[in-house]
């Protein structure tokens, strides 16, 4: 976890500023984040393997895909906040996004980026390169979502757990980050679990072997197991993928 993270500021990268999500923005930008969710490994096919992951998408984004270049320009335009740049490729035939004529992501750069960003706004991407940490720390905001029952939540339903939990209006709830709201959804809930096993206790009506393991309000939340699965179905768009690569 890092405290720029949790207080919202946006982080820096070889002179760009990546900037979180806010949940006002948050149903468009998990739409288009789609873009950095391929199951790109998910392939025995070794040119596809040893592609970075800019150019993969590249590649792919003929055809049927085209709408991931789409999803991937108006991402750059959400975190980046500037619609200053394009693609471009290289005389080593590796492929650039150049913003404002000064800054080049390569491909290596790009691969960080998409960590980077899923670290931000806790998005799991199944990123080999994610910090571990943060990988802990996105599993746990998904426990919140899928500890009480087999169906998720809605962002709609959320939102009013959100607000009815805090007191915030929903105005300011707009203004936080993704980050800022999941951690404080999965900490709310926290609370509760901690407030219930305690009054519980104190019932004189419960007996726990264990009265030094019980749960405190400001403990640490251990990370979860769960897992949400990719967006995309990895076999189909593998398949359509390997067609599209190599014809």
């Amino acid at each position: 976890m890092t405290v720029s993270d949790v207080l919202g500021k946006p982080r820096k990268y070889k002179g760009l500023e990546l900037h979180p999500i806010k949940i006002s923005d948050c149903e468009e930008f998990y739409n288009v984040v789609q873009c950095l969710m391929l199951p790109k490994n998910a392939t025995q096919d070794i040119n596809i393997l040893r592609m970075s992951y800019l150019q993969f998408l590249m590649l792919i984004s003929t055809n049927e895909f085209t709408f991931l270049i789409d999803k991937l320009i108006r991402l750059l335009e959400m975190i980046l906040q500037t619609d200053d740049f394009r693609f471009n490729l290289n005389d080593q035939n590796k492929f650039e996004i150049i913003v404002k004529n000064e800054i080049v992501i390569r491909e290596r750069d790009f691969d960080k980026l998409k960590t980077m960003i899923s670290e931000q706004n806790l998005i799991d991407i199944d990123d080999e390169f994610i910090n571990p940490e943060i990988k802990k720390q996105i599993d746990d905001a998904k426990e919140f979502l899928s500890k009480h029952g087999n169906r998720t939540a809605g962002i709609d339903q959320q939102i009013v757990a959100y607000h009815c939990m805090s007191g915030l209006p929903y105005f300011e709830i707009a203004q936080l980050t993704i980050y800022q709201f999941q951690k404080g959804l999965t900490r709310f809930d926290h609370i509760l679990g901690a407030e219930a096993i305690l009054n519980a206790r104190y019932s004189g009506f419960v007996e726990f072997k264990d009265n030094t393991n019980l749960p405190h309000w400001l403990g640490h939340i251990d990370d979860s197991n769960t897992d949400d699965g990719v967006t995309l179905d990895a076999k189909e768009f593998i398949d359509k993928a390997n067609k599209t690569i190599n014809g």
